[in-house]
Protein backbone atom coordinates (compact mmCIF):
# COMPACT_ATOMS: atom_id res chain seq x y z
CA UNK A 1 0.00 0.00 0.00
CA UNK A 2 2.79 2.42 0.95
CA UNK A 3 4.53 1.74 -2.36
CA UNK A 4 1.32 2.62 -4.20
CA UNK A 5 1.05 5.95 -2.35
CA UNK A 6 4.70 6.76 -3.11
CA UNK A 7 4.23 5.84 -6.77
CA UNK A 8 1.12 8.01 -7.02
CA UNK A 9 3.04 10.88 -5.42
CA UNK A 10 5.85 10.52 -7.93
CA UNK A 11 3.38 10.57 -10.79
CA UNK A 12 1.62 13.65 -9.45
CA UNK A 13 4.81 15.60 -8.67
CA UNK A 14 5.51 16.58 -12.31
CA UNK A 15 1.88 17.56 -12.77
CA UNK A 16 1.92 19.74 -9.65
CA UNK A 17 5.23 21.31 -10.71
CA UNK A 18 3.95 21.98 -14.23
CA UNK A 19 0.71 23.48 -12.89
CA UNK A 20 2.61 25.82 -10.55
CA UNK A 21 4.91 26.93 -13.37
CA UNK A 22 1.94 27.36 -15.70
CA UNK A 23 0.21 29.53 -13.08
CA UNK A 24 3.34 31.65 -12.62
CA UNK A 25 3.85 31.93 -16.38
CA UNK A 26 0.31 33.21 -16.89
CA UNK A 27 0.59 35.57 -13.90
CA UNK A 28 3.80 37.15 -15.23
CA UNK A 29 2.08 37.70 -18.58
CA UNK A 30 -0.93 39.24 -16.84
CA UNK A 31 1.12 41.57 -14.64
CA UNK A 32 3.27 42.86 -17.49
CA UNK A 33 0.24 43.31 -19.73
CA UNK A 34 -1.76 45.07 -17.02
CA UNK A 35 1.00 47.51 -16.09
CA UNK A 36 1.95 48.49 -19.62
CA UNK A 37 -1.68 48.72 -20.73
CA UNK A 38 -2.66 50.83 -17.71
CA UNK A 39 0.10 53.34 -18.43
CA UNK A 40 -0.55 53.36 -22.19
CA UNK A 41 -4.31 53.70 -21.76
CA UNK A 42 -3.78 56.54 -19.29
CA UNK A 43 -1.72 58.45 -21.82
CA UNK A 44 -4.23 57.74 -24.60
CA UNK A 45 -7.19 58.80 -22.45
CA UNK A 46 -5.43 61.96 -21.32
CA UNK A 47 -4.59 62.81 -24.94
CA UNK A 48 -8.25 62.25 -25.88
CA UNK A 49 -9.21 64.60 -23.03
CA UNK A 50 -6.78 67.16 -24.50
CA UNK A 51 -4.62 67.09 -21.37
CA UNK A 52 -1.63 66.37 -23.62
CA UNK A 53 -1.04 65.86 -27.32
CA UNK A 54 -1.04 62.46 -28.96
CA UNK A 55 2.62 62.93 -29.89
CA UNK A 56 3.44 63.81 -26.28
CA UNK A 57 1.50 60.77 -25.05
CA UNK A 58 3.49 58.52 -27.40
CA UNK A 59 6.79 60.04 -26.25
CA UNK A 60 5.88 59.62 -22.59
CA UNK A 61 4.87 56.01 -23.13
CA UNK A 62 8.14 55.36 -24.95
CA UNK A 63 9.97 56.90 -22.00
CA UNK A 64 8.06 54.63 -19.59
CA UNK A 65 8.95 51.55 -21.65
CA UNK A 66 12.58 52.66 -21.80
CA UNK A 67 12.71 53.16 -18.03
CA UNK A 68 11.25 49.67 -17.59
CA UNK A 69 13.23 48.03 -20.41
CA UNK A 70 15.51 46.00 -18.14
CA UNK A 71 12.59 44.51 -16.23
CA UNK A 72 10.61 43.92 -19.43
CA UNK A 73 13.63 42.07 -20.84
CA UNK A 74 13.99 40.10 -17.62
CA UNK A 75 10.30 39.16 -17.71
CA UNK A 76 10.62 38.16 -21.35
CA UNK A 77 13.68 35.99 -20.66
CA UNK A 78 11.96 34.39 -17.64
CA UNK A 79 8.86 33.71 -19.75
CA UNK A 80 10.88 32.16 -22.59
CA UNK A 81 12.61 29.82 -20.13
CA UNK A 82 9.32 28.92 -18.44
CA UNK A 83 7.73 28.27 -21.82
CA UNK A 84 10.67 26.07 -22.81
CA UNK A 85 10.29 24.03 -19.62
CA UNK A 86 6.53 23.77 -20.09
CA UNK A 87 6.94 22.63 -23.71
CA UNK A 88 9.45 20.01 -22.57
CA UNK A 89 6.83 18.76 -20.13
CA UNK A 90 4.15 18.63 -22.82
CA UNK A 91 2.40 21.77 -21.62
CA UNK A 92 3.38 24.14 -24.45
CA UNK A 93 -0.11 24.57 -25.86
CA UNK A 94 -1.65 25.06 -22.42
CA UNK A 95 1.04 27.65 -21.62
CA UNK A 96 0.35 29.63 -24.78
CA UNK A 97 -3.41 29.59 -24.23
CA UNK A 98 -3.18 30.52 -20.54
CA UNK A 99 -0.69 33.29 -21.25
CA UNK A 100 -2.80 34.77 -24.05
CA UNK A 101 -5.95 34.59 -21.93
CA UNK A 102 -4.23 36.13 -18.92
CA UNK A 103 -2.77 38.94 -21.04
CA UNK A 104 -6.06 39.77 -22.76
CA UNK A 105 -7.96 39.70 -19.48
CA UNK A 106 -5.36 41.96 -17.86
CA UNK A 107 -5.43 44.43 -20.76
CA UNK A 108 -9.21 44.66 -20.59
CA UNK A 109 -9.07 45.16 -16.82
CA UNK A 110 -6.42 47.89 -17.11
CA UNK A 111 -8.38 49.67 -19.83
CA UNK A 112 -11.54 49.47 -17.74
CA UNK A 113 -9.66 50.74 -14.70
CA UNK A 114 -8.44 53.82 -16.59
CA UNK A 115 -11.90 54.50 -18.01
CA UNK A 116 -13.43 54.13 -14.56
CA UNK A 117 -10.92 56.52 -13.03
CA UNK A 118 -11.53 59.09 -15.74
CA UNK A 119 -15.28 58.69 -15.42
CA UNK A 120 -15.06 59.43 -11.70
CA UNK A 121 -12.64 62.34 -12.02
CA UNK A 122 -14.23 65.71 -11.27
CA UNK A 123 -11.42 67.53 -13.04
CA UNK A 124 -10.05 65.37 -15.85
CA UNK A 125 -7.09 67.63 -16.75
CA UNK A 126 -6.04 67.69 -13.08
CA UNK A 127 -6.49 63.92 -12.86
CA UNK A 128 -4.30 63.55 -15.94
CA UNK A 129 -1.61 65.85 -14.56
CA UNK A 130 -1.53 63.87 -11.31
CA UNK A 131 -1.50 60.47 -13.00
CA UNK A 132 1.16 61.53 -15.51
CA UNK A 133 3.29 62.89 -12.66
CA UNK A 134 2.93 59.55 -10.85
CA UNK A 135 3.95 57.64 -13.97
CA UNK A 136 6.91 59.88 -14.69
CA UNK A 137 8.09 59.84 -11.08
CA UNK A 138 8.46 56.06 -11.36
CA UNK A 139 5.73 55.25 -8.83
CA UNK A 140 4.03 53.05 -11.44
CA UNK A 141 7.23 51.45 -12.73
CA UNK A 142 7.34 47.69 -12.86
CA UNK A 143 10.24 47.58 -10.43
CA UNK A 144 7.80 48.58 -7.71
CA UNK A 145 5.61 45.53 -8.26
CA UNK A 146 6.68 43.11 -5.53
CA UNK A 147 4.63 40.23 -6.94
CA UNK A 148 6.31 40.49 -10.33
CA UNK A 149 9.74 40.72 -8.70
CA UNK A 150 8.99 37.62 -6.63
CA UNK A 151 7.81 35.62 -9.64
CA UNK A 152 10.85 36.55 -11.71
CA UNK A 153 13.13 35.47 -8.87
CA UNK A 154 11.81 31.89 -9.04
Amino acid sequence: MRALVVAAGLLLAPTIWAQALLDDYARVAALVSYMTTYVGETFIACAAAKALTEKNAEARFASYRERNAALLERADAWSREAERRLRAGGEGNAARLRSEDASLTAMAAASGHVQGELGQARDVPEFCRARIAAIESGRLDMSGNAELQQLLAK
